[in-house]
């Protein structure tokens, strides 16, 4: 039973500097996300993510300083929620997927949310010849060579075999591929029927 008298109540443990480093910077990832989502990459600034974030632009900056820096890391949150996340942080020797389920989970927890629209964002601000599209491509690759391995392994294949590494990118760019017509599509039925369709194609090939 609570105790009714607040002043005798144990106060909450004072949170470390550690951990209040670790929120704000989280809070800014988020922020920065859902920035990417509404005004696309060009107009992110950090004004805009202290106030999405509801924190000072001094404490935004004490943790980023740079704007770049609030974008790369806002990237190794996302591909970090994807790698843990499923299907790509599920263990191939416990559960393996049909090509259906792969696709399904895919796109339903990854392609389909609103978060991979921040995800394009970056992935074409990683084809700049600069510093920050150096740091998003070191991410990207990166998280490509332990996607695609994890995937084959998901689906019973070879990680030794190029082409069940091939059908995997196959996968995933007509994947993207939907979700980019999904975002200025004006029948929200065509996504579903592209799938259902590149399912049926995928299981004859």
């Amino acid at each position: 039973m609570p105790d009714p008298n607040p002043a005798t109540a144990t106060p909450r443990p004072r949170r470390t500097q550690a951990e209040r480093s670790h929120e704000t910077r989280l809070k800014v990832c988020e922020a920065t996300l859902q920035a990417l989502v509404e005004v696309g990459y060009d107009q992110i600034s950090t004004t805009l993510i202290a106030e999405k974030a509801q924190i000072s632009r001094g404490a935004l900056t004490h943790q980023f300083p740079m704007r770049n820096d609030m974008l790369v890391a806002a990237f190794q949150h996302l591909v970090g929620e994807w790698r843990d996340g499923y299907p790509f942080g599920s263990d191939p020797d416990r559960e393996q997927l049909t090509v259906d389920q792969l696709i399904d989970a895919m796109w339903e927890n990854i392609f389909s949310t609103q978060r991979y629209i921040a995800a394009m964002e970056l992935m074409l601000a990683a084809r700049q010849d600069n510093e920050l599209g150096h740091a998003l491509r070191d991410i990207l690759v990166t998280w490509i060579k332990a996607r695609d391995k994890i995937t084959v392994r998901l689906v019973g294949g070879d990680v030794d075999n190029d082409e069940a590494e091939l059908k995997v990118q196959l996968h995933l760019s007509v994947l993207r591929g939907i979700a980019m017509h999904q975002s200025f599509d004006s029948d929200p039925q065509t996504a579903q029927k592209l799938l259902t369709l590149w399912k049926r194609m995928a299981r004859n090939g």
